[in-house]
């Protein structure tokens, strides 16, 4: 079984909280660890606060499955994707963000995938 939740939001950085209650909502429902929650709230900020914020409506969808949780963001502009494919090199870039908190990171045309293994309370 696949539960997804898809949210279309402005890309002005007042909206990027709707995706974090979201995301907590969906943590509460699953019981992940905090540490789960804190990693996902921080790979997304990675991806949603460099986005353009003049480029229309950003898409995020969670979808949990086989015991991971894979996000996708999109549409991302292609100097962030190329930022997101470029090796970290050490430099505290949103590469190193995100290989530091989840997983998988994958792109898909002007889409980024992030996966994260679930761990739950217990």
């Amino acid at each position: 079984m696949v539960d997804e939740i898809t949210l279309t939001l402005p890309r002005s950085a007042e909206f990027h909280r709707v995706a974090h209650l979201v995301l907590g909502g969906l943590a509460v429902r699953l019981d992940l660890t905090i540490e789960n929650l804190e990693d996902l709230q921080l790979a997304l900020d990675a991806l949603l606060e460099r986005s353009d914020p003049l480029a229309g409506d950003i898409t995020v969808r969670m979808r949990l499955r086989d015991g991971e949780l894979e996000t996708s963001v999109g549409p991302l502009a292609q100097r962030l994707l190329d930022e997101v494919e470029r090796e970290s090199d050490g430099a505290l870039g949103v590469r190193r963000v995100l290989e530091s908190t989840v997983e998988d990171v994958h792109v898909d045309g002007d889409w980024v995938r992030l996966t994260k293994r679930v761990t739950r309370r217990g």
